[in-house]
């Protein structure tokens, strides 16, 4: 017999679009990251903006900051759903 804690599917539905928000989430912050180094290319690599130079480390730095925090959010998120998923299939 079926105890009231067991999940149905529309539970593990939900708990599948979950994980796949977590992970858009992650490639947006990852795509966010890339452009801002792309933009640090192009700021180094044109003459036009040779004194605009310092925007380029910026740049740069602004990148690997958002892609940083984009990851440890998704593995922040990716716990939490796990332990959910566990705590409710238990």
């Amino acid at each position: 017999m079926e105890g009231e804690n067991d999940m149905i599917l529309r539970d593990h539905l939900a708990i599948d679009r979950t994980r796949l928000a977590n992970d858009r989430t992650l490639l947006a912050y990852l795509r966010t990251g890339l452009y801002l180094v792309m933009t640090a290319v192009a700021v180094w690599n044109l003459e036009v903006l040779r004194e605009l130079h310092w925007v380029g480390g910026i740049a740069i730095a602004a990148g690997a900051i958002v892609m940083g925090a984009g990851v440890l959010n998704h593995w922040k998120m990716r716990r939490k759903i796990r332990t959910y998923f566990q705590k409710e299939s238990a």
